[in-house]
């Protein structure tokens, strides 16, 4: 095998072997983010309710006249966001507790 590809199999082990070692912190940390994205998804949501165009101002969006507010653009990607980080933070919080079990008690 190559020397540089060993050298990376090497530092990708190494990270690894530390986030397992932090993996209660990690966890923790995904889960703040994932809270995070869900707050503002919901505020997105929200936002994105009030500003949908209704009306006339709706017939030209569709037409192709007028704009889609940005917000209202941003929610669906947003939404995906927190989705996935929430995905996230729940795999890495059965992580924690599989590998609590596998620890030998003291």
């Amino acid at each position: 095998m190559r020397p540089h590809i060993r050298s990376l199999q090497n530092r990708i082990s190494e990270s690894a072997r530390k986030i397992d070692t932090n993996r209660e912190q990690v966890a923790s940390h995904i889960e703040t983010v994932s809270m995070a994205t869900g707050v503002a998804s919901g505020i997105a949501t929200v936002a994105a309710t009030l500003a949908a165009p209704t009306g006339l101002a709706a017939i030209g969006v569709w037409l192709g006249i007028a704009d889609t507010p940005l917000v209202v653009q941003a929610a669906p990607a947003l939404a995906i966001t927190a989705t996935i980080a929430g995905i996230v933070s729940g795999i890495a919080y059965f992580y924690c507790r599989w590998r609590r079990r596998q620890q030998p008690q003291s």
